[in-house]
C-alpha cells in the first residue's frame, strides 16, 4: 500500500515516461513497474548531474526543462555532444555498452551533464532494476533499443553537419529541425495552434557550442538571418518568416 505522495510522484513519473518515444507502447502496469524503481529530483540552472567519469548509476528522463551533456577537453574547452529536452532521455549508453560493468559497479559517465533551463525536473531510473525490467519485458527491450537507433542517427546527422555545413546552414537546420519538433508536438495536441514561432531553450553560447561555432559568429548570423527578413528575433522567441526560403538554403 503506497501513500498517497508515493502515488502523485508515480503519477508524475508515469505521465512524463508515456512521451518518451522508448516507453510509448507500454501499457499502464509496466509503466508503473518503471515508475516504482524511479526517483525525480529538481535541478537548478547550472547544477551538475553528474560529471564524466562518475560511477554509472543509471540513466535520465527530462520531465521539464533542458539538459545539456558536454565534454570538456585539456585545455579546459567545453564541447556539447547533445542537449536534451522534455520527454527526452540521457545517458542510457553505457546500460547497454557494457552490462558486465554496470552490474559490477565499474561503468562511468562518459561524459558530464548539466541542467540549463530556468526550472528543469529529471527522472532518474537505475540502471540495476532496470536491466532486470528489461530482461522480463521485450517491449522494454525493443522500445529502448529503437531509441538508441533513432539517437545515433541525430548524433551521427551532427557531426556531419558540423563537419560539412558552413555556420549559417548549421543555424538554419538547427532552427528549422525544432520547427518540426514543434510540429510533430502540436499535431498530437489539438488544443495548441500551429505557430511559426519557436523558442530557444539555451543560451546562445552553449548553441554555439553544439554547433561547432563562436558566440561571436552565430550571434552575426542570428542578425544577417534577420536582416534578410528570414527570421525575426524577440528574446529567445525566433518567428521563421520565409519557411521555403529557410529550406532552400540547406
Amino acid at each position: 500500500m503506497i501513500n498517497d505522495k508515493e502515488y502523485l510522484k508515480r503519477e508524475y513519473i508515469i505521465q512524463n515516461l508515456k512521451k518518451v518515444s522508448f516507453f510509448s507502447d507500454l501499457n499502464s502496469k509496466e509503466l508503473d513497474r518503471i515508475a516504482a524503481i524511479s526517483e525525480t529530483k529538481r535541478i537548478k540552472k547550472g547544477e551538475i548531474i553528474f560529471n564524466e567519469n562518475d560511477t554509472y548509476r543509471g540513466f535520465y528522463c527530462v520531465a521539464e526543462g533542458t539538459v545539456k551533456i558536454f565534454k570538456v577537453n585539456k585545455e579546459g574547452r567545453e564541447s556539447i555532444i547533445n542537449i536534451a529536452y522534455s520527454h527526452e532521455t540521457f545517458a542510457e549508453l553505457p546500460l547497454f555498452d557494457n552490462p558486465l560493468e554496470v552490474k559490477s559497479n565499474k561503468a562511468v559517465y562518459p561524459a558530464s551533464a548539466m541542467g540549463i533551463g530556468e526550472i528543469t525536473k529529471i527522472i532518474f531510473i537505475p540502471a540495476k532494476e532496470f536491466s532486470d525490467l528489461m530482461r522480463d519485458n521485450y517491449l522494454i527491450c525493443y522500445g529502448m533499443l529503437s531509441g538508441l537507433s533513432r539517437k545515433i542517427k541525430i548524433l551521427q546527422t551532427q557531426v556531419v553537419n558540423v563537419k560539412s555545413l558552413d555556420v549559417t546552414k548549421r543555424l538554419v537546420n538547427y532552427i528549422l529541425t525544432e520547427y518540426e519538433a514543434g510540429k510533430s508536438v502540436w499535431s498530437r495536441n489539438t488544443e495548441k495552434e500551429m505557430s511559426e514561432t519557436i523558442t530557444l531553450n539555451i543560451a546562445k553560447i552553449d548553441l554555439a557550442s553544439y554547433l561547432g561555432a563562436t558566440l561571436e559568429t552565430i550571434s552575426r548570423t542570428f542578425k544577417k538571418l534577420q536582416e534578410d527578413k528570414l527570421l525575426r528575433i524577440q528574446g529567445r522567441k525566433i518567428t521563421l518568416l520565409n519557411i521555403p526560403a529557410l529550406k532552400k538554403m540547406l
